[in-house]
């Protein structure tokens, strides 16, 4: 297996090369993804393999060198062919002075597949994106059959909105915008999960805009946003990295309906597999405990069924430096840099 650094020329056209992967690429493997991530003190590493191009964040964790994350890869397709590119890829992150990489392949959650990748070496760790498990719609068909194929509540919600004179559309994804859209987040968030700071978020947002790689889209009522999508795109595949709504203002199915002009939008750019981002694993779909119940129980409403991938694993390159970040370095490094930052240091 033969892995070398890319090209000038090839990161000018990453994502082109990103999206011919065996598993179609991914926004999370994306030059803008990678190049945002310099504001959290990451630095973008491009890599070539056989078949397969690796977008790879870094960081330096001293004393013990450096740590890459493969974010949504390597992009394989298939467990096998992972397997087959770990040993290449060990080798040549030692000669570079790393001592661990992590990765998050979308492989399908099945015990042969974990079983694989733990016999290859890998060592189970905790996941870092939101979509681990997820709801992953197939928007190749026509727009009235994909509406037609949701649930019943959903596509009562969706009339129900229409009734109302809820509109939806594309939006610049300007400062006014993005202040617009940051504050719903904030409103949305409050008390559940947590958030980085605006101006990251608009550099995030901003910089997939102009590489037309990402894009706003609005629902309104009566003039005042209710909702809001972010929607990245890489190749045919498309992923509702960030949404919010109001909660001062019930409005029903305006969410819903705003799926609707997203796959509307997605379809004209040829886009064929929209993933929601995000829900409760399949095998707790039904607890209403579950801290992701919510929205699972949402995005079900355009396809019952839920995607688990196999997980997140790190493949240790220098084995005594690896278990010593396991052990402390990771949880002591997170801990930190939350109180520095209020954020995740991934």
């Amino acid at each position: 297996m033969t892995i070398r650094f890319a090209t000038p020329d090839e990161i000018a056209r990453w994502n082109s090369i990103i999206s011919e992967n065996p598993d179609g690429g991914n926004v999370m493997q994306g030059r803008e993804f990678a190049e945002q991530k310099r504001a959290t003190g990451w630095a973008p590493v491009y890599l070539v393999a056989d078949g397969v191009a690796l977008t790879v964040l870094q960081k330096t964790v001293l004393p013990l060198g450096r740590y890459w994350y493969v974010p949504k890869g390597p992009g394989t397709g298939d467990a096998a062919a992972l397997v087959a590119l770990l040993p290449g890829l060990r080798t040549f992150a030692a000669g570079k002075g790393v001592f661990g990489v992590k990765v998050d392949p979308e492989l399908p959650s099945d015990p042969a597949v974990a079983g694989a990748l733990e016999a290859a070496g890998l060592v189970r760790v905790a996941d870092v994106q939101p979509n681990v498990s997820t709801v992953v719609l197939d928007i190749s068909g026509d727009l009235e059959a994909i509406e037609a194929s949701f649930g019943s509540k959903t596509r009562y919600n969706i009339r129900a909105a229409r009734k109302a004179g809820v509109e939806t559309r594309v939006v610049e994804v300007d400062d006014e915008n993005c202040t617009i859209f940051y504050r719903l987040l904030a409103e949305t968030a409050e008390g559940s999960f947590s958030i980085r700071s605006e101006e990251y978020y608009t550099g995030f947002w901003q910089r997939h805009a102009r590489a037309q790689a990402g894009a706003f889209l609005f629902a309104f009522v009566d003039g005042e946003v209710v909702s809001a999508d972010f929607i990245m795109v890489l190749g045919a595949k498309a992923s509702r990295k960030d949404a919010a709504s109001t909660r001062k203002r019930t409005v029903r199915g305006a969410s819903a309906l705003l799926e609707v002009a997203a796959i509307e939008w997605l379809k004209a750019r040829g886009v064929t597999e929209y993933d929601l981002c995000g829900a409760p694993p399949s095998s707790e779909a039904k607890n209403k405990d579950h801290e992701h119940y919510g929205i699972g129980m949402f995005k079900t409403g355009f396809n019952p069924a839920i995607t688990d991938f196999v997980g997140t694993f790190d493949l240790p390159v220098k084995p005594l430096q690896h278990r010593a970040w396991l052990r402390i370095g990771e949880r002591a490094a997170l801990k930190v840099h939350r109180m520095r930052h209020h954020e995740s240091w991934y």
